[in-house]
């Protein structure tokens, strides 16, 4: 299993964090997303920033998964990411959007990658947090990553670790914010 240099995060983040424009700071923390993905086994970057024939919705990144042993065997071969590197965490209406994206695409996984989490109460699952509660309705799971999240990864193991347990807490409780 590759390892996650956390130099490398840091810088990710410091240069994204530097950036002379909101686009180049989502680039850069696009950038370290595909670098943390492409640490688990059998995942590459497909497609990034694509829009819709409609122009009407894009999608940061679309991945392969070669459901490695190892890996995210346990994922379908494609999974989308919508990467948010905001300063404040991410609202209800940006998760009904992304859920919106999954469900046209026929896609039961996504994940959200968000510098400052979503809005919402863990205690009280509102806000974004309900959102990504009621997609579980259209069996669509939305897996919330965070800054603290992405530090804490120090391989590909980590992440594939991480996200078994997210969609464990997501299937036995409702919510995977506790």
């Amino acid at each position: 299993m590759s390892t996650i240099s956390q130099r490398k995060v840091r810088q990710f983040l410091k240069r994204s964090e530097q950036a002379a424009t909101t686009k180049a700071k989502g680039q850069i923390f696009e950038d370290l997303v595909c670098y943390l993905f492409e640490k688990v086994p059998g995942i590459t970057v497909s497609q990034r920033d694509i829009l819709n024939p409609y122009q009407s919705e894009e999608i940061d990144i679309s991945f392969w998964n070669e459901k490695f042993a190892g890996g995210f065997n346990f994922l379908p071969n494609t999974f989308l990411v919508e990467a948010k590197n905001w300063a404040v965490p991410a609202g209800a209406q940006e998760i009904a959007h992304f859920a919106a994206k999954l469900e046209e695409r026929d896609e039961g996984y996504g994940f959200f990658v968000a510098l400052n989490g979503i809005s919402g109460s863990a205690a009280g699952i509102t806000a974004a947090r309900d959102k990504v509660r009621l997609a579980l309705i259209k069996k669509i799971r939305i897996i919330v990553i965070k800054k603290t999240d992405i530090e804490s990864f120090k391989s590909g193991k980590d992440i594939v670790k991480f996200v078994k347990a997210k969609i464990c807490q997501l299937a036995a409780s409702g919510t995977q914010f506790h």
